[in-house]
């Protein structure tokens, strides 16, 4: 079973790059290139990206450390990440913090065991993986900001998406689910009397308040969902789901929580308040509604769980 990695062995003698390309033959990676140098090296990844590379310590000309340097640069550049494994000889381990701060990933020691290679390779694919995913949605969040600035979409005191942005996201999910499949959830949470807390604590711990709600939503749902102020005291969160089993009550009803608890610091003091949540959900198949309806929806919800008390979640 072919493994999709792409891989970079560098060492100066040919048999040594031949015996380690053999061993990831047979453990099923496939995109496995060979250079007998650093200078080769840069040439292949100015080409075409690799996950992972393990050089050889020791070779004339530039050795690893010195690529390994050079390669977090152009990284550095390109807003991606190499992961990276060094090729040692025995009689180099006592050097080996050194390399870990300068920033290589992992070791091999020579000649390499076939199930410490496979391990080595994998934590370092795993590594490759799980970095390069972060930039890529702090890039996207990057991009997003820079058009919500660009198109007057964002609001000023949370820095989230205003109400108008929310309808663009939503129309276009909405629209996705219904010719595609999939279902949009369209949550409003509003903070359950929240001039009491201007009146007792002042309005710029409310706006500190409002500021640190908007934050905790945000790190609470996916990177992809779209989290915005819907005005006053109220957020919206709509998210689109390619499964709508994956869609619950219970996952609803979670934000509540998430909102209401812990307390909030503020300069002011420790704040505690509770929160209410009106949702509407869409499903591939049902007849598509106008926005205004879908919003119209979740804000009769909202005033449903409103009047029930604190801490209440209505959904249809």
């Amino acid at each position: 079973m072919s493994q999709a990695l792409s891989i970079i062995i560098v060492d100066d003698m040919q048999f040594s790059r031949a015996v380690m390309r053999s061993g990831l033959l047979k453990l099923g990676y496939e995109d496995i290139r060979l250079a007998a140098s650093g200078e080769e090296v840069l040439r292949m990844t100015a080409e075409r990206y690799a996950d992972v590379i393990i050089a050889d310590w020791v070779m004339p000309s530039m050795n690893g450390l010195e690529l390994l340097e050079t390669i977090r640069r152009e990284d550095q550049k390109r807003d991606w990440y190499t992961a990276f494994i060094l090729f040692t000889a025995k009689d180099e381990q006592h050097a080996m913090l050194e390399a870990f701060r300068r920033g290589v990933d992992d070791y091999l020691i020579k000649p390499a065991d076939p199930d410490e290679l496979a391990a080595r390779v994998y934590g370092a694919g795993r590594v490759a993986a799980l970095n390069n995913g972060l930039l890529q949605t702090s890039n996207a969040l990057r991009a997003a900001n820079r058009e919500l600035l660009e198109s007057n979409l964002i609001d000023n005191l949370t820095g989230l998406g205003n109400r108008r942005y929310l309808e663009q996201r939503l129309q276009s999910m909405l629209r996705y689910a219904h010719e595609r499949e999939g279902a949009v959830c369209t949550v409003l949470l509003a903070i359950d009397h929240f001039r009491q807390i201007n009146d007792e604590y002042g309005r710029d711990c409310g706006d500190e308040v409002l500021a640190s709600v908007a934050l905790r939503l945000r790190n609470s749902v996916r990177p992809t969902d779209v989290v915005a102020r819907y005005g006053g005291d109220t957020f919206a969160v709509a998210a689109l789901h390619a499964d709508p089993s994956h869609i619950s009550n219970q996952q609803v009803e979670r934000l509540v929580q998430t909102v209401s608890a812990p307390a909030y610091h503020t300069d002011n003091g420790d704040v505690s308040l509770s929160a209410s949540l009106g949702a509407n959900i869409y499903r591939h198949g049902a007849i598509c509604t106008p926005l205004s309806n879908i919003l119209h929806n979740a804000e009769q919800n909202l005033t449903a769980a409103r009047q029930t008390g604190r801490s209440r979640a209505v959904s249809s």
